[in-house]
């Protein structure tokens, strides 16, 4: 555990070694705007979305039938 926290404080403080160029450029990074052509919202084309939806949505639709037959409010038509 010792040596390991001695190469921790050894390394520790590697950004001083750069050189100030490269300091710049690594703290200063921009994220690259969006286009306006780019229809993706949350990372997903809208197929992706869809498909995400409908899954969402039988989902919700079978956790509703499984709480009401738990609670008795509907019953299967067992013949």
């Amino acid at each position: 555990m010792d040596d390991f926290e001695d190469a921790l404080r050894e390394f520790g403080d590697f950004q001083d070694d750069l050189p100030e160029e490269e300091e710049d450029d690594f703290l200063l990074e921009e994220a690259p705007a969006a286009s306006a052509e780019d229809d993706r919202v949350f990372g997903m084309t809208p197929t992706q979305r869809f498909v995400l939806a409908v899954l969402i949505f039988l989902s919700i639709c079978m956790l509703g039938t499984l709480c009401l037959l738990v609670t008795d409010k509907i019953a299967l038509p067992l013949y």
